[in-house]
């Protein structure tokens, strides 16, 4: 059977609809096995790339301390054999004691210190290995995924080919969302005239965080539009709201997909958005 990418890709063997189907809920499972494993992975990748820059901020945070310090020792250092010698002098040995002991705490303060930033960049260097295998980790997922990908839309694009009703395919990839069930139920032009198809309903490009909550003020729960992220370059970002109040969050482009990050998260499997169309609000399960 020849394949419906050609032959230097991967190949639908299978010679009907239900063989199709059942190994692409194989590969699909494969899939998100993956993904899965992948999303751990990068969340404790992100983690510890943001605690190995709190530590770098503190390491240089102690250089500057230390400098503090080591000024100080140098200046009671300069002065104490003065007053030590004055004192001795006038048998005054009280305040020779004092002296000495003032020395001795600002001394073993500043060893305390260099003993803090020794501990905190062994800590550094163990986590950095950590975060670099960890990194090393995620690459080695990424063909994978991205063969896994490839193949998970040959067998799509085969069934479609094949007539397959969406519901059917749906259920070989577990999908049981009933807002999907009632699209897969639309024919394709139906589909279409949805306004979440309209980018126009929703996307409103480069505006800023402030003029987002504006447009969004008011509104029901839900509501929401998506904008260009002012903070990362390139990404785009959700501003929606939430129990009254408008929240955002960034929009990361992965190997998996779309992710989010930031004041919104999701609560659960199913979030239920509304379009903030400029004529009707659609509700969109996903």
């Amino acid at each position: 059977m020849r394949g419906v990418w050609g032959p230097q890709d991967q190949l639908v063997k299978e010679d009907s609809v239900e063989a199709v189907g059942e190994q692409l809920k194989v590969y699909h499972e494969q899939y998100q096995d993956k993904s899965r494993e992948y999303d751990v992975l990068y969340e404790e990748y992100t983690r510890t790339s943001q605690e190995l820059q709190m530590k770098r901020t503190a390491i240089e945070a102690f250089n500057e301390t230390i400098k503090i310090f080591q000024e100080q020792c140098e200046t009671q250092e300069r002065y104490s054999k003065e007053y030590i010698d004055k004192f001795s002098r006038e048998g005054n040995d009280k305040e020779i004691q004092r002296i000495q002991s003032n020395s001795e705490k600002l001394k073993s303060r500043v060893t305390e210190i260099h003993d803090s930033k020794r501990r905190l960049e062994q800590d550094l260097k163990e986590q950095a290995t950590e975060n670099r295998d960890i990194d090393k980790r995620m690459n080695s997922l990424k063909p994978d995924l991205m063969q896994l990908r490839k193949i998970r839309e040959q067998y799509l694009v085969w069934l479609t080919q094949k007539g397959t009703r969406q519901r059917k395919i749906n259920e070989w990839l577990g999908i049981k969302n009933e807002a999907e069930d009632l699209y897969s139920l639309m024919d394709e032009d139906e589909e279409e005239t949805l306004s979440h198809h309209d980018e126009l309903t929703w996307y409103v490009g480069n505006i800023k965080r402030g003029q987002a909550e504006e447009l969004l003020r008011g509104k029901c729960d839900g509501t929401f539009l998506i904008r260009d992220s002012q903070s990362q370059k390139g990404s785009f970002a959700c501003s929606v709201v939430v129990e009254g109040e408008v929240k955002h969050c960034v929009i990361y482009k992965t190997v998996t997909g779309l992710r989010l990050r930031g004041a919104l998260q999701p609560t659960s499997a199913r979030a239920e958005l509304q379009l903030n169309g400029r004529t009707a609000q659609t509700t969109l399960s996903f």
